[in-house]
């Protein structure tokens, strides 16, 4: 499997970043390459992260990372993931899945 980070989640990434560097700039750093590990685990263990609940679509995952919500797409006949979007927990996600494709 490879990953494969989505445009809106590179941008919500830094997003989240560059708030936490507001603060303490090696912490936020040190937070973003913890998550990038993280969503790496997912390539030997793609199902391995809790189907959103909000959307109940078997290839829609998450991995909560702290306070953040890693939202990604199996697509297996791409033999691919796609990390959609980074949501904080305190974020209500969007009614509708379609722009998580």
């Amino acid at each position: 499997m490879e990953i494969i980070w989505t445009n809106q989640a590179v941008q919500k990434l830094n997003k989240f970043v560059d708030y936490i560097a507001q603060d303490d700039v090696a912490t936020a750093e040190k937070w973003a390459l913890n998550l990038i590990e993280k969503t790496d685990l997912l390539i030997e263990h793609p199902e391995s992260g809790r189907i959103v609940p909000e959307y109940s679509e078997p290839n829609l995952r998450e991995l909560i990372f702290g306070n953040y919500r890693v939202i990604y797409r199996i697509r297996k006949e791409e033999n691919s993931i796609y990390i959609q979007t980074v949501w904080h927990v305190r974020q209500d996600p969007p009614k509708s899945s379609v722009g998580l494709r």
